[in-house]
C-alpha cells in the first residue's frame, strides 16, 4: 500500500465533511441526478487512490463483453492536458497527454471497449450510448459522483487495509452502506480477505463481497509478449509512478525477479527524457532490466519505451466471481449462460 505522508492523512476530516455535505444535497433534491438510458456500473472507492479500480474496471469490461453486453467506460482522464472530451475506440486514439494515462491504459488492454474521456459524466454517458451502442456504463472512479445516476455502486477496498488508515480517506467506511458490492482487492490471500471481509461486514450489510489479487499476464519488450515467469532469475531495476507500488515490487518478488533497485515517482507521474535515459543508464551499469507498469509505458516516448519491459497484470478472484457483482444489471440466467 501506498505510505503517504503523515500530514496528508489529516486531510481525511475534511475529504469525509465535502463528500458528506455534497451527498446530503442531493438526498435533500437540492441538487438532482440524471439518470443515463442503460445500466450505469460506478466502481470508486473510500479511500484516495491506489485500491485497484483500474484492474477491476478492465476484468469487469471482459465480464459483460464476455455476456454478450457492450460496454463503454466513463473517465474524467485525471491530470491531463486537455479539457475536451475524447472517445478512444477503433480508429479513434489520442496520446495520453490528451486522455489521460489510466484511459491510455484501458484503451490497450480493451481494444474493443469504447473510452470516453468527459469531466462532464452525464454528456459523457450520452456520448457512449449516441456514438457506440453501448448497452452498459462503466463509470471510473464515481462512488462520490452523484450527478450521473448509477444502478450498481461497486466499492474497491485494498484487503490489507480495510479501514484505510494509511491513506486520505474520501468517505468514512459508514458510506459502505450504500454500496452494492465491495471488493477486496489486492489481497495476499484469502485469509487476508476473509479477515477484511469480517471487518466491513458491519458497515456493507447488505453487499456482495468479493476478493481478488493481482495475477501477473505477460511481459512485454517493444512488440515481443514473453510468459512473466521469464523474469525468474533476472536482475531487475523497478520503475513506476503509481499510487501503490509497493504491490509492483510484491508481484515481482513472486515472479522470482531478482530486484537491484526501485525507482518510485508520485502518481500519474509525467518522464522527462531525461529521466528515463537516466534509468536506462543506471540499469546498464549493473546488467539489469528495466521494468515498469502498463500505466507508465504509455507515457513513454517510443523509443525510450522499446528499451523498457513492462509487466501486464489482470485482477482475478480468490473468492467470489465477477458475474456475481454484475447479475443484477446482466440478470443471472444470461450471466449464466455465457460463463
Amino acid at each position: 500500500m501506498r505510505q503517504w505522508p503523515a500530514w496528508l492523512l489529516g486531510f481525511t476530516d475534511i475529504l469525509e465533511a465535502v463528500n458528506a455535505a455534497a451527498r446530503t444535497a442531493y438526498r435533500l433534491g437540492l441538487r438532482k441526478s440524471e439518470r443515463a438510458a442503460v445500466p450505469v456500473i460506478s466502481v470508486g472507492n473510500i479511500a484516495c487512490g491506489g485500491t485497484g479500480k483500474t484492474p477491476l474496471v478492465a476484468a469487469l469490461a471482459r465480464t459483460l463483453l464476455a455476456a454478450g453486453a457492450r460496454p463503454a467506460i466513463l473517465t474524467r482522464g485525471y491530470r491531463r492536458r486537455s479539457s475536451q472530451p475524447v472517445l478512444l475506440w477503433q480508429e479513434r486514439q489520442a496520446s495520453w497527454e490528451q486522455a489521460g494515462d489510466e484511459p491510455a491504459l484501458l484503451a490497450r488492454a480493451l481494444p474493443d471497449v469504447p473510452i470516453v474521456v468527459d469531466p462532464d459524466r452525464v454528456r459523457g454517458a450520452a456520448t457512449a450510448v449516441r456514438e457506440t451502442g453501448a448497452t452498459h456504463l462503466l463509470l471510473d472512479d464515481g462512488f462520490q459522483h452523484w450527478r450521473l445516476a448509477r444502478d450498481l455502486d461497486i466499492v474497491a477496498v485494498e484487503a490489507s487495509d480495510p479501514f484505510c488508515a494509511t491513506s486520505p480517506r474520501r468517505e468514512h467506511p459508514n458510506a459502505l452502506a450504500r454500496a452494492h458490492a465491495v471488493v477486496l482487492s489486492r489481497a495476499a490471500d484469502r485469509t487476508e480477505a476473509l479477515a477484511a471481509m469480517a471487518v466491513l461486514g458491519p458497515y456493507a450489510p447488505n453487499a456482495t463481497f468479493i476478493a481478488t489479487k493481482l495475477a501477473a499476464r505477460g511481459l512485454h519488450r517493444g512488440a515481443d509478449r514473453q510468459p512473466a515467469e521469464t523474469l525468474n532469475g533476472v536482475a531487475v531495476l523497478a520503475m513506476a509512478g503509481i499510487a501503490s507500488p509497493q504491490g509492483f515490487i510484491h508481484t515481482l518478488g513472486d515472479l522470482g525477479a531478482n530486484i537491484l533497485d526501485m525507482k518510485f515517482y508520485s502518481d500519474h507521474h509525467r518522464y522527462s527524457r531525461r529521466e528515463v535515459e537516466t534509468v536506462l543508464s543506471e540499469a546498464d551499469r549493473s546488467g539489469a532490466l528495466v521494468v515498469t507498469t502498463a500505466k507508465d509505458i504509455v507515457k513513454l516516448p517510443s523509443d525510450l519505451a522499446a528499451r523498457l519491459a513492462w509487466l501486464e497484470v489482470e485482477a482475478v478472484p480468490l473468492f467470489g466471481s465477477f458475474e456475481d457483482l454484475l447479475r443484477p444489471v446482466l440478470g443471472s440466467a444470461e450471466v449464466e449462460s455465457q460463463a
